[in-house]
């Protein structure tokens, strides 16, 4: 686990991204709320950013910060949060869990604001983390899952090189009570050209 921290649990520059890691402070979630505080829910129909209040984004200053203390306590001993910034605007939001049982990384938790979507950001992202993962924690596999109805995370994470592995029924509760199924991919470090 320490290595996992030592090479991920830091800001990383990409090509043309600065991914940030930002403590749950009053300053950093007026940053981050004033990022979504005129985003349109309805945009984001596959993603629920705000755990304890069951919401796709927090409604306010204080649930922006309340959503990034937990977010802080869920990655505590296994996890890193990024906050995803271009051209020195926060456009987005990614995780990822180390899993050392199975010597593992999983995505999670990604959403880009509107205005990002689209521009291949992710893509960057998913490089940047396989070059790591693979080639200096030497990971096994990298798996990353979405709703089974969110083509373009779907044509994302496959145009990427990663393996539809399949699904899992009913696996994911919407906080409106539905159930949806979620695909799942990997890559393993056996598959993972540099």
């Amino acid at each position: 686990m320490e290595k996992f921290f030592r090479l991920f649990k830091r800001d990383i520059k990409t090509e043309r991204l600065q991914l940030r890691i930002l403590e749950p402070t009053q300053k950093n979630a007026k940053l981050v709320w004033n990022a979504i505080k005129n985003e349109n829910p309805k945009n984001f129909k596959f993603i629920f950013w705000s755990p304890k209040y069951k919401k796709v984004f927090p409604e306010s200053l204080d649930e922006t910060l309340e959503t990034m203390k937990q977010d802080a306590y869920d990655t505590a001993h296994n996890g890193v949060v990024w906050y995803v910034f271009y051209n020195g605007k926060l456009i987005g939001h990614h995780g990822i869990f180390y899993h050392e049982s199975n010597n593992s990384i999983q995505s999670g938790n990604i959403w880009f604001i509107t205005a990002a979507q689209r521009h291949g950001f992710n893509s960057e992202i998913f490089k940047n983390i396989e070059k790591i993962a693979f080639e200096k924690l030497k990971a096994n596999r990298i798996g990353y899952q979405c709703d089974i109805k969110n083509i373009g995370s779907k044509k994302s994470i496959m145009k990427n090189g990663f393996h539809r592995d399949g699904r899992i029924r009913d696996s994911y509760k919407y906080p409106n009570g539905t159930y949806s199924d979620m695909s799942i991919f990997t890559k393993l470090a056996r598959e993972y050209k540099q």
